[in-house]
């Protein structure tokens, strides 16, 4: 589904998933991909759908830029890439300062990666309702057909 490198984890205690790249080596400070991915998006599909629609967007040339944040990451996406930035970067404190950089459609491949197992993973678990879940996760694949589509019009 993506070309990076990632485990999934979960996490129990706290009913979330977790996609771990720490193993990606082709990209500095892959770790900082899974910060925007926080536990609470799936609680609101809302967000997410308005999130993946502006992201859908960008990817068409619609719109020049998206920005997207949180209390562990700032991302800024364009078209071509994404970067996400620790907010909470020192330059007196940090040596270097933690920059992630990769694919716009890699990220949000990645973005429907975790939200499709979050749901599947919390629906399993009763947090959330099998119907609701089955829902959602069949809007992600079709979305998931979307981004491949337009990442197929990148190639030609």
């Amino acid at each position: 589904m993506t070309k990076y490198t990632y485990k999934l984890k979960y996490m129990d205690e706290f009913n979330i998933v977790v996609l771990d790249f720490d193993e990606e080596k082709s990209l500095e400070f892959a770790s900082m991909i899974s910060d925007p991915l926080g536990s609470d998006i799936p609680w609101r599909f809302k967000d997410l759908k308005k999130d993946i629609e502006n992201y859908l967007d960008l990817l068409r040339g619609n719109i020049p830029e998206y920005r997207h944040g949180g209390n562990a990451s700032s991302v800024i996406s364009y078209k071509d890439y994404t970067i996400i930035e620790d907010p909470f970067y020192d330059e007196e404190e940090d040596e270097i300062e933690p920059i992630c950089k990769l694919e716009t459609v890699e990220f949000v491949k990645i973005i429907l990666i975790w939200a499709h197992e979050t749901y599947k993973y919390k629906s399993e678990r009763g947090v959330i309702a099998f119907e609701e879940a089955n829902m959602v996760r069949k809007w992600i694949e079709q979305k998931m057909i979307e981004v491949k589509s337009i990442e197929n019009e990148f190639v030609k």
